[in-house]
């Protein structure tokens, strides 16, 4: 009797830390690194990076915002949310510069992205399906970031097919 209680407080124990390890500043710049690696290069695929690093709610905004743009033959992004900018240099890089207000679900970073000069952006991340994933580019506090752009986004092409019908 017990090794199996020794063996299943062992079990919980790995997954408490293991949980803790995630959540922990230097994870937390790891994976921002893992999601921003191959970025800016002439190889990097957009439609395979929102999908693998956003979060499931903010990717549904934005597939649900880009549907719509497409029937209204609107466009979504005149920018690219990644890079900062339309195009990317040939020195495209970024800088973590701080992660910060860590909670079980939720933790923000700061960012200097280089790309044809300096510009510095904050993305919020949420943990969800055992890791970090962007959940919005350039919040505030105010709410005007790059959810509500969407959101906003969405409201607007619906009132459109209304006054269409």
């Amino acid at each position: 009797m017990k090794k199996p209680l020794i063996l299943l407080l062992a079990t919980l124990l790995t997954i408490c830390c293991s949980n803790n390890t995630k959540h922990s500043e230097a994870y937390i710049r790891q994976r921002i690194d893992t999601i921003y690696k191959g970025v800016g290069q002439a190889a990097y695929e957009y439609e395979g990076r929102d999908s693998a690093y956003c979060s499931q709610r903010y990717y549904t905004l934005m597939q649900n915002a880009g549907q719509l743009c497409t029937q209204t033959d609107d466009i979504l992004y005149d920018y690219d949310h990644w890079i900062c900018g339309q195009d990317w240099s040939d020195d495209w890089s970024y800088t973590i510069d701080t992660v910060y207000n860590i909670t079980d679900t939720t933790a923000l970073a700061d960012l200097t992205i280089h790309n044809f000069g300096d510009s510095k952006t904050t993305i919020a991340l949420l943990f969800e399906r055992d890791d970090w994933y962007i959940d919005d580019f350039s919040p505030s506090p105010d709410g005007n970031d790059d959810k509500q752009y969407l959101r906003q986004t969405i409201r607007q092409c619906q009132e459109i097919f209304e006054k269409g019908q």
